[in-house]
């Protein structure tokens, strides 16, 4: 049976040969009679584009799947795909030494709305939607023998929820363990898959983590919104003399003492402190503290375009708090996750004769961005120096 055709009205064809995957409602004819995880040829007035994964609710309408309008995007593709990505992993050197790493990144590994994280051998798996559901469930086992064969060793297999119950899911293959420790280096880290944030940790965040550790020896740092400590950790094996987290989240502090305990490392330097981040910030300067390096590394303030302004004004507040507490000469290391806000944003909200860019960076390597889909580059890192 010929699969459906959804026109594209609007000029994407070199867009889309260049790589970008989305195609969004309002570049496409009203169409019908198509399930969310349908697959669909998309063309134009001058014929055939590319064959996509079909989203009918979704503002983004259509992901493209392959550049080959006739592609079957069937077991075999997704396993070749899958493979391709495991490969791509095995033979980075920057995830030596890293038990914790993205096997499969959504667009940026042409699996468009699948996401796979690698615990030791335990594999988390994410789809992003109902449509992306529908489509790689049917095609999991293949994807999971593609990862296998492209050199990832995978005994338990957890699907969390959708994207507003991330805490719900089933075992696909095995049952994976409460705590699985994982490996960054000299550091260690408890992750707890089935509740943990995202897939039960940041992996995104693995050469930023990298970077703050290079920056601590003989500093006092600060890290907001530490979660499990992950800058933390990093930031006392690079020689902090005192770290202090911070999170509201009373059980990810709690979480600390026990990556401190797997990675050997003393926990009389740690102040852990649960709270919210805008009250400690009051306290701390109502009190004079200040640090040599303050990490800010919030959940994602604007989940839509519609909250870009309001996200703008809470970070504005969030640098003027983090610089009031640190020390002049030390430096302020500002993350962000929000994907509609930019690093111009940032920047902009940054611009102070004080502040020196001392480094800015994104996400780490096994989450690899498309240049043709800036939309991808969702993380931000940049360091700054305090004169």
């Amino acid at each position: 049976m010929p699969r459906p055709r959804w026109r594209v009205t609007k000029p994407l064809r070199e867009r889309i040969a260049a790589g970008h995957p989305w195609v969004f409602d309002r570049a496409l004819e009203p169409t019908s009679g198509v399930a969310a995880g349908d697959v669909v040829a998309l063309v134009d007035d001058r014929g055939p584009l590319a064959t996509a994964l079909a989203d009918p609710a979704s503002p983004i309408r259509a992901r493209v799947l392959d550049l080959d309008p006739e592609a079957r995007c069937d077991g075999a593709w997704a396993r070749e795909r899958a493979a391709h990505a495991s490969a791509r992993r095995t033979r980075d050197p920057l995830l030596a030494g890293c038990t914790g790493r993205r096997l499969v990144h959504g667009e940026g590994d042409a699996c468009p709305g699948l996401v796979i994280d690698a615990y030791a051998d335990t594999a988390v798996v994410v789809y992003d939607g109902p449509a992306a559901a529908r489509f790689w469930s049917a095609r999991l086992p293949d994807v999971l023998a593609g990862l296998e064969a492209g050199g990832a060793a995978i005994a338990h297999v957890w699907v969390r929820g959708d994207r507003k119950d991330r805490g719900i899911g089933e075992a696909a293959r095995g049952a994976p363990p409460a705590e699985i420790a994982i490996a960054e280096d000299e550091a260690r880290f408890g992750v707890d898959v089935r509740a943990g944030q995202k897939t039960g940790f940041f992996l995104d965040q693995r050469e930023n983590r990298r970077a703050v550790r290079r920056h601590a020896a003989g500093a006092a740092v600060l890290n907001v919104f530490c979660y499990t400590g992950g800058f933390s950790l990093h930031a006392a094996l690079g020689g902090a003399t005192r770290v202090t987290s911070v999170d509201v989240a009373a059980p990810a502090i709690a979480a600390i003492a026990r990556n401190l305990e797997l990675s050997a490392l003393p926990a009389a330097i740690h102040e852990r402190v649960a709270i919210d981040a805008f009250v400690y910030f009051e306290q701390a300067i109502a009190r004079g503290d200040r640090w040599d390096l303050v990490i800010v590394d919030p959940p994602s303030f604007a989940p839509s375009e519609k909250a870009r302004p309001a996200a703008l004004k809470s970070y504005a507040r969030l640098i003027d708090a983090a610089l009031a507490v640190t020390r002049t000469g030390g430096r302020l290391a500002l993350a962000s996750c929000s994907s509609h806000v930019t690093e111009a944003d940032l920047l902009a909200l940054c611009a102070r004769p004080d502040l020196r860019l001392r480094a800015s960076a994104g996400a780490a390597s096994d989450h690899p961005v498309l240049p043709a889909f800036g939309e991808g580059r969702y993380l931000k890192f940049l360091l700054f120096d305090l004169d």
